[in-house]
């Protein structure tokens, strides 16, 4: 999910559940909900640093309990537990103040990986001990309709707020408090009916045969503003089949129609370049990888690419392993490229 949504979603869960803590506790939830995101710097250091990065180590529980501690006892510690005048009365205060802004950047950063797991890219969630990711296929990765729903739900009351201060009515509930919760509240339905329809376009595929082939994994990816659309990949005996499919016209729905691209057959020079180290990093993360190969004067050139960024629709950052052999099918060459790269 885009950090402006993480953003906005913390600060719906602080204005929610945690109105009354004040505007540092705020920022300090908005800290916690968008800190993981850091990883995405990652990418200007090239194709294999972003493949070690992106929704690793930053994206772990364990990361997670290390910004909780240091982001809420950073500036809140520093401001509140070294008064000039170290009364009792201050330092329960700066207690309470440290226990909301702990307990809201636990929900603020618990938040951004429930819904970085919702979506394609998969997180590392218990890095170290597992490089395992979990990815539900739900959501895009900017989803504008979350993206409405929570502009909305923290704009509103502020409009609300200054056209009643305007005529001088006054509210006694905190400013926001419904609004988010109410926007909270959306986005855990919409969630929930992405879920739904992700779950019945899967049943869908897997019920069908696919040019007389019978489907081995079914993945579907869903569309960023077309609810009901969603994006099929359907690996076959010989093939990856890529098809749309629209969720409200299942008794429509032609698997023959779909784009095939046929998987190489089995070969020495393939089990080579599938051995070698850029290949195997690249395949512990790959969720549909497809291989192609190309004879040359020098050997082959061997390039794995993952199909669910061009289904995910996330081709921007989509990342390539280019192996190259000699004739004896040793490697001369391996390395990650920017998929991108590989059209020029």
């Amino acid at each position: 999910m885009d950090i402006v949504t993480h953003g906005l979603a913390s600060l719906a869960i602080a204005r929610g559940f945690f109105p009354r803590a004040g505007k540092l506790v705020m920022a300090t939830a908005v800290a916690a909900g968008i800190i993981a995101d850091v990883d995405w710097f990652s990418q200007y250091w090239g194709p294999s640093a972003f493949l070690a990065w992106r929704g690793t180590y930053t994206h772990s529980i364990l990361a997670m309990f290390f910004f909780l501690v240091a982001i809420p006892s950073g500036p809140i510690a520093r401001y509140y537990f070294v008064p000039q005048n170290r009364s009792a009365d201050s330092l329960q205060a700066a207690t309470r103040l440290w226990a909301g802004a702990l307990s809201a950047s636990f929900c603020a950063a618990l938040l951004h990986l429930a819904m970085d797991a919702c979506q394609s890219n998969g997180v590392a969630l218990f890095w170290p001990f597992s490089t395992k990711r979990f990815a539900a296929d739900w959501l895009p990765g900017i989803d504008p309709w979350i993206l409405t729903v929570l502009i909305a739900c923290i704009a509103l009351p502020e409009l609300l707020h200054l056209v009643s201060s305007e005529i001088g009515a006054k509210s006694k509930k905190p400013r926001g408090q419904t609004g988010a919760i109410v926007g909270l509240v959306l986005v855990l339905a919409y969630v929930g009916a992405r879920a739904t329809l992700h779950s019945n376009v899967v049943a869908l595929m897997e019920s069908r045969t696919f040019q007389g082939e019978t489907p081995r994994r079914v993945s579907a990816f869903p569309e960023s503003l077309l609810i009901l659309t969603w994006h099929g990949v359907v690996e076959t005996e010989s093939a990856l089949n890529e098809i749309d499919v629209d969720a409200a016209s299942a008794d429509t729905f032609d698997a023959d129609s779909s784009v095939r691209q046929f998987k190489p057959d089995p070969s020495p020079a393939l089990d080579a370049a599938r051995n070698a180290v850029v290949a195997r990093r690249f395949l512990a993360t790959a969720q549909i990888p497809k291989a192609s190969l190309e004879k040359t004067e020098a050997g082959y050139v061997i390039v794995l690419r993952d199909l669910h960024y061009a289904a995910a629709g996330e081709t921007a950052h989509e990342i390539a392993a280019v192996i190259e052999l000699d004739p004896n099918n040793k490697v001369t060459s391996q390395k990650l490229v920017w998929a991108r790269d590989l059209r020029h």
